[in-house]
């Protein structure tokens, strides 16, 4: 039963974070000028970095979000997006040092917060969440017993 309920945490989870993620990006990739200026406020990156960390953030979004969502490589994803969440974090709080209080642009055309406490805040709970996913025992079957991890071949 134990093994049920971590199972069914994990897939909500994957899916929560996945869904959350993709809608994040795709809500950035629809207006795009307004992500580029959250970013540009942020006053962290060279003019010249501005669009390719857009890009790359959009991207990374969008993609690893569908593919933790689908249950694909999922501690590999989980890891990744944890990472990508800690970039976040460091941004707001080098933000929030030099005095921003600018939106954060997270959600894009949804709608975004001021950078604050709170985002940070946020983003530890979405760390500590993909952190759990990537270090799940993916050496189980579904019916919860251990497989063979001895499991190989031999050539002659």
């Amino acid at each position: 039963m134990a093994m049920a309920l971590r199972n069914l945490l994990s897939l909500s989870l994957r899916v929560i974070l996945g869904g959350l993620m993709v809608v994040a990006g795709v809500s950035k990739l629809l207006d795009t000028g307004a992500f580029i200026l959250a970013i540009r406020q942020l006053g962290i990156l060279p003019p010249s970095m501005i669009f390719p960390v857009m890009i790359a953030v959009l991207q990374s979004e969008i993609w690893l979000g569908l593919a933790l969502a689908a249950g694909f490589r999922t501690r590999i994803v989980a890891a990744c997006l944890a990472g990508l969440i800690v970039v976040f974090i460091i941004a707001i709080a080098i933000a929030l040092s030099r005095g921003v209080n600018g939106d954060c642009g997270c959600f894009g055309v949804i709608g975004s917060e001021k950078i604050g406490p709170g985002l940070i805040i946020r983003d530890l709970v979405l760390f500590i969440g993909c952190l759990w996913l990537a270090f799940q025992d993916q050496h189980r079957s579904i019916d919860g017993s251990h497989e063979d991890r001895n499991n190989t071949v031999e050539y002659s």
